[in-house]
Formats: structure tokens, sequence, C-alpha cells
């Protein structure tokens, strides 16, 4: 096997039993048409490269292992099955046929500048590798043309690393983790890039596990039909990092981003974000949970579209969250669907804009659960059909007062942008207030309430204008003293019309004498009687009403008085005692 080999192929195992580098381009250029017209003093069999890695051409490698730079590999470099303790170093070469190693177990391989391809098959065929280390980057590109252009489904690694890399597949996913468990971190970051096809996604990290931090930071996913990250299952031992300029445009039902029932050990953090889906989802993490902060800030720009919303986070759980100076945008849905979400700390949305269409509301809290302090302090909140449809937050909760809202501003949205009318967020906000000691302001919201309920909850017209009387004299329950004032009015009343028409209408009479007009006392006391359920006084027995017209319009008038004083003295005792209902 020696006599066959090619000068540069026996200077590649003398390279390697010494540890050094075999550099065959120096300062030529490592360009793809470069790449394609090497010749055979430049060229490595495939079949070199394994058998050194298996021990047969080097029996006694250096431990730095196989390095080579500007080579070009003849032939597919099949390295499946095969054990070996020596790295695998390849730096600016040609694999035009691809690279496999299923079920091999490999000390580590760096492939840095790297162009990879095949017609056919799988480019880079690698599931259920095992190796400390898979180093793919710097530019190393991966252009396939089948259902996987980089395979490492079930493989077991250490750490994956792909800084700067391009993967590709015109027929399917760029990039496949599926039920990979890596013990470390995975580094997809600062210009990496996957495009891909179909509904594996772009890059699939369907039930992948992974010891330490998913970083891809600065990453571009693209696939115009399915996910850009399908990581529907994707555990993680620490933080999962789409920031600093990432992006992912994908399509269909599945979001554009996918991290339903993700398990997120760390925290999820999508600062500087931009994912786009013009036929579905933008984000997806339905059931996700993610044990310390979710971050939607600096810059977070998702699009999304249909009724499943913007950004869809129903039944998910998060440590807390963080949404500011961001943007969110649904033509035909909700912006932001987070029924069910539970959140163990504070929640920040502040200076955001969310913009929602279609039947549901802009923003829907419904049924959330926030065990921590609540900041709301939207910048733009806009629904582009229905003005009143812009926040849903029935049995919304919370620990404390709103802050970065007033009140005011807060019972604007609940009474005038909420869909429907609900009792519970008026409840819980005036409960929070009342805690805080604002007694005042708490009756002042859960009068707001019983408005809201009369205009949008009650549909007897008997119902509303009954509420509507005992919003007039009892402030619906919460302010019994409109009663009271509304009895001093009547004493005043009878009062005023006793001494206004008492000159006339008011006399005194005794025996064998002619009657006499009242004193202006007696008068004033009478007029008090007329208008006092219980009160007496001997100056109603010394006046008595004639039969002048000024007499008579006393005498109707005491009725008329008499009653209403009844009336407002008994609608007092109810309000007082909570008989008339509040709410």
């Amino acid at each position: 096997m020696t006599d066959a080999l090619r000068p540069v192929e026996q200077s590649l195992i003398e390279h390697v039993e010494r540890g050094e580098l075999l550099d065959l381009a120096g300062d030529s250029p490592v360009d793809v048409e470069s790449m394609r017209s090497w010749d055979e003093s430049r060229t490595i069999r495939a079949w070199v490269i394994r058998d050194i890695l298996r021990g047969r051409l080097a029996p006694d490698p250096d431990p730095l292992g196989l390095r080579l730079r500007g080579a070009r590999i003849e032939g597919r470099l099949s390295l499946g099955n095969v054990i070996s303790t020596v790295w695998l170093e390849l730096y600016s070469c040609l694999l035009d046929e691809g690279m496999s190693a299923r079920d091999a177990r490999l000390a580590g391989i760096a492939l840095s500048g790297c162009r990879l391809e095949h017609p056919t098959g799988h480019v880079l065929s690698a599931c259920r590798l095992t190796a400390s280390m898979l180093w793919i980057d710097q530019g190393t590109t991966v252009e396939g043309h089948t259902a996987v252009a980089v395979d490492l489904s079930g493989a077991r690694l250490d750490e994956l690393h792909c800084e700067g890399a391009r993967f590709s597949s015109d027929a399917g996913t760029a990039l496949d983790l599926h039920s990979a468990k890596i013990e470390e971190n995975v580094r997809l970051h600062n210009g990496f890039e996957a495009v891909g096809v179909g509904a594996g996604g772009a890059i699939r990290l369907v039930g992948t596990e992974i010891g330490g931090t998913l970083d891809l930071d600065g990453a571009r996913l693209h696939n115009d039909s399915g996910p850009a990250m399908n990581a529907e299952g994707l555990q993680t031992g620490r933080n999962v990092l789409l920031r600093h300029g990432f992006s992912a445009t994908g399509a269909g039902e599945d979001g554009a981003v996918d991290l339903s029932a993700a398990r997120i050990t760390g925290m999820l953090n999508c600062n500087g974000a931009t994912l786009r889906n013009d036929s579905g989802p933008a984000l997806l993490a339905n059931e996700a949970r993610v044990d310390l902060y979710v971050f939607w800030n600096d810059g977070f720009d998702a699009h999304g579209v249909g009724p499943d919303g913007c950004v869809s986070v129903p039944g998910s759980h998060f440590g807390g969250w963080e949404c500011q100076n961001a943007i969110m945008r649904n033509p035909t849905g909700p912006a932001l669907s987070a029924v069910g979400l539970r959140v163990d700390n504070h929640v920040g949305m502040e200076d955001f804009r969310a913009f929602g269409g279609g039947e549901d509301a802009v923003i829907i809290l419904n049924i959330v659960e926030i065990r921590g302090a609540f900041s709301f302090q939207p910048s733009q909140l806009e629904h582009l059909t229905d003005p009143r449809s812009r926040i849903s937050v029935d049995e919304l909760v919370y620990r404390g007062i709103p802050f970065g809202i007033h009140a005011s501003e807060w019972l604007t949205y609940l009474r005038e942008g909420t869909p429907y009318y609900a009792a519970q967020p008026y409840q819980h906000l005036a409960a929070a207030h009342r805690a805080a000691g604002h007694d005042r302001e708490a009756r002042r919201i859960l009068m707001e309430q019983r408005r809201d309920q009369i205009d949008r909850g009650l549909t007897g017209r008997g119902e509303r204008v009954w509420a509507r009387f005992t919003g007039l004299v009892l402030g619906y329950g919460y302010q019994p003293w409109r009663a009271l004032v509304g009895l001093l009015a009547v004493l005043i009343t009878g009062a005023v019309l006793a001494v206004a028409l008492g000159g006339t209408g008011l006399v005194q009479t005794r025996a064998g004498a002619a009657p006499t007009p009242c004193p202006m006392i007696d008068r004033i006391a009478v007029g008090l009687e007329l208008g006092a359920p219980l009160l007496s006084t001997p100056a109603r027995i010394r006046c008595e009403a004639t039969n002048t017209g000024a007499g008579q319009a006393l005498t109707i008038t005491g009725w008329v008085l008499r009653l209403m004083a009844w009336a407002f003295a008994t609608l007092f005792i109810a309000g007082f005692t909570g008989a008339v209902r509040k709410t």
C-alpha cells in the first residue's frame, strides 16, 4: 500500500508522525475556483486519510493529529464506523464528494474554510457520531441537494462549534441535530448561516439535549417552506442566545422559530433578533419552560401572520420576562398570545409597539399568572380594525400595583381597549390598591367596573335603568353618602317651600280666635318635618294647611317630599349594608 502512495500523500504521513501541518496552499488563493483547479500535487485520496486515522499508514501519529491545508480530497471521505484517537483537522480543503462519519468514534474533527458538496447524497453524514469536538467554522461551506446537508442526528459530542459556517440544502434540512446529545455548548454564531426547505426546518433541534448553552448570536436562518429553526422539545442546561443580529425567516404554522415544549434551564435571550413568517407565527413556544428570564429587548422585531399570534407562548412557564423597545406585528391576528402563561418573577413590558388584526386582541394575557411585579407601558398598541380589541387580560393576576402606567390609563385600557367586559381585571386592580391602603382609588376602580358592566355586560333594559339609578344616588353602592345628600336636599327643599308658601298656606288656630299666620320658626320646623321620615315637631300640631292654593300645594308637595325622604333613607341603608348589588 505504501508503494502506491503519491508523493504528497507520503508527505502527509510524515507530517502526521511529526505533528506538523502540511500546508499545500501557502500564499496562493484558496477560493472555490482555485480549489477546483488543483492538480495531483495538491490532491489527497480519501482512503489515505481514512487509513491514517485507523493507524495503518501512520502507526505512531503525533498527538496533534492529522493537519492539512489547501488540498483537494479525491473521493468521498468515508469514516463510517472508524474508531480513532487521531484528530482530523482540514483547512481550506475541497471535499467535492463530501464526508461520512456515521457511527464513528473519533477524537475530534475540525473543518475550517473548507468546501463540502455532493451531487446526490448527504454532504456531511455523521449520524450517531461520537467525538469530543466537531469544529466547523471560518467560512466552511456545505452545499447539499438531498433531505439533509449536515446530518448529526443522534450524535454524541462534547462540543459543537460552527462559527461563520454556511450550510444549505435545496431539498431539505441544512443542519439536523435531531436527538443529538452535546455535553457542553453548541455555538452556531457570528455569521453562521443555514438555508433549507421543508417542514424539517433549516436547522432541526427536535429532542436535542445540550448540557451548556445554545448560541446563535448573529446567525441567519432561512426557510421558504417551513420553520427556520425547528427546536421542539429542545433541552439545554444553560442559555439559548438569539441575539446581536440573529435573524430567522420561516413559513407555515410551525413558526419561523419553534421552541414548543422546550426546556431551557438558563435564559432565552432574543435581544435585537429579527423573526419573520408571512404565513404563521414568528415565534412559537407553546408549553415551553425557561427557568430564568426571557428577553425580547433592544430592537426585537417579529412579524407573523394568523390567529395563533405573531409571538405565541400559550401554557409556557418563564422565570421572568422583559419586552422593552420591541415591535410585534400581525395583520390578521394577535401580536402576542400568552394564554395560560406563568411567570415566577417580574414582567416588564415597556416602550414596545404591537400591531394586530383579525378577531382577537392585539395583546392576549388571559389566565396569565405573574408572581412578581408587573410593568406595562406600551408606546403604541393598535388594532388595525377595532380600537376596542387592543388588549385582553381576563384572569390576569400579578403582585402589587402595576407600575409604569397610572391607574387611570389602565382603566382606559380595560374600558375602551378590551374586546368584551370582564369583572376580574377590575377587581384584581382594586384589590391591589386596597392592599396598598388606597381605599378611595379602589372604590373608583370598582365604580368604573360597574359603568363598564352597564355598558357592555348587562343585556336587559330594566337592569340598565336600575344600575344607572343606583349609580346616580349610591355610586353603585360604593358611595352611599350620595343618598344622604339627596335626603339633605329634600329637607332643605321642604324648609324652603314651607317658608315660601307658609305665609298664606299655614295658619295657627285657637279656640274663639281668628286664624293667624304661623311664625317663621314654626314654618321652618314644618318644612323639616315634611322632608324627614321619622321627625315630628310640636309646630306641626300648631300649624295647619289652609284651603288656599298655597296650602294645597304645600300639602301635595309634603306627600312627595315625604316619599322621597323615605326612598333616600332606604337607599342609604341598603347601600351602607351592601344590600344593593355593586357588580
